[in-house]
């Protein structure tokens, strides 16, 4: 048995589509193939998986004139480029990941009579899912209230996670990081490429910092390429110990350091973080048609998490959010239960068994 995942466009959909290989893999399924963009941050990615992998051309949806020409350009060659791959792969099943890097090749799929299979990260619909579940026999989703989009085709799975981020130790991850266990650890992160609004309000933070809440902490801050420079820069003489990174290849040592994590809301980081009982803040993407907000409520609802909405976030508040968790323990216990009560880790299985 052939089969392609369509994975990609963000680590939020890559990573699920490569837990779901591995699982498949685990039962003995090899011929599988993940396809994702010729974006830099994506062939570093699926170069460093050990899986077999094409990566096309893709362009987001644009509305300017010139942007739209651009994006017809990629789109055609990302459909020749698809509908090659398909030619030469020739799989019996194609599970889409949704974002418009799927689309093509999922389409294209579903015309020539392949077996399309569906999985939507967020708990509102995306568009590229929306659109492909018409040719669609399934669609797994991550939060219940996703199912009502899907009708009779919606199947509850969760978000796949990888499985390895399950089985870091918080001692050799403290060490990795070269970390004082005794201080308070904080991560922050903004997905996969990093998030500059977040990178500033934090950074900033730091200045409010006397030199005692300075020494209380741990900060481990995935910054993101682009602005990497600046995050560095913001730490150098502030008196705390952690780490400034552009991107981390194994997020699982820096997940198991944390007491705390401060980050987007996008679906693979929240239940990444809810499977292993984090606490956090989540500062919600307020673009792309606010789907973060919507997943970041869930977990809140369920007493997992506490949403801060990034308009009118300043310093001051996310300072006096992090040491009002840091000095109440029992809220952090809680928030840790009812996060792994939300969590869903055998979410690859159930999607894997939802398309075999």
């Amino acid at each position: 048995m052939k089969i392609l995942i369509a994975c990609g466009g963000t680590g939020g959909h890559i990573f699920p589509g490569l837990s779901l290989a591995q699982e498949l893999n685990s039962r003995g399924i090899n011929d599988v193939l993940l396809v994702g963009t010729d974006h830099p941050l994506e062939v570093k990615l699926f170069g460093s998986f050990g899986l077999p992998y094409r990566l096309l051309p893709a362009a987001k949806l644009a509305r300017d004139p010139a942007g739209f020409i651009r994006f017809m350009g990629k789109f055609v060659s990302a459909a020749a480029g698809s509908a090659k791959l398909l030619s030469e792969f020739k799989p019996d099943i194609i599970v889409g990941f949704g974002g418009y890097a799927s689309f093509p090749v999922c389409v294209l799929g579903a015309m020539a009579g392949k077996k399309l299979y569906l999985h939507e990260q967020n708990c509102d619909a995306g568009l590229a899912n929306r659109m492909l579940a018409a040719f669609a026999k399934r669609v797994g989703v991550s939060f219940r209230d996703t199912e009502k989009a899907f009708g009779g085709k919606a199947v509850f799975t969760g978000n796949p996670i990888r499985g390895k981020l399950l089985s870091a130790g918080r001692e050799q991850a403290l060490k990795y990081y070269k970390l004082d266990p005794g201080k308070f650890t904080v991560l922050i992160l903004g997905g996969s490429q990093g998030s500059q609004k977040i990178n500033m309000i934090a950074g900033n933070m730091l200045d409010l910092l006397s030199a005692e809440e300075a020494g209380m902490l741990n900060i481990i801050h995935i910054a993101g390429i682009k602005n990497y420079n600046d995050v560095y820069n913001k730490y150098e003489g502030k008196g705390i110990s952690g780490c400034v990174c552009d991107f981390v290849d194994d997020i699982g040592s820096a997940y198991a350091a944390a007491d705390l994590i401060v980050s987007r809301a996008g679906a693979t980081a929240l239940f990444e973080i809810a499977a292993l009982g984090i606490p956090s803040i989540m500062i919600p993407y307020r673009f792309a048609g606010g789907h973060q907000y919507k997943n970041a409520a869930a977990l809140e609802g369920a007493g997992g998490t506490i949403v801060t909405e990034e308009l009118g976030l300043t310093p001051q508040m996310l300072k006096e959010r992090i040491f009002g968790l840091k000095g109440d323990r029992a809220k952090l216990k809680a928030m840790s239960d009812a996060a792994k009560r939300f969590a869903v880790p055998d979410a690859a299985k159930k999607l894997a068994d939802a398309i075999l």
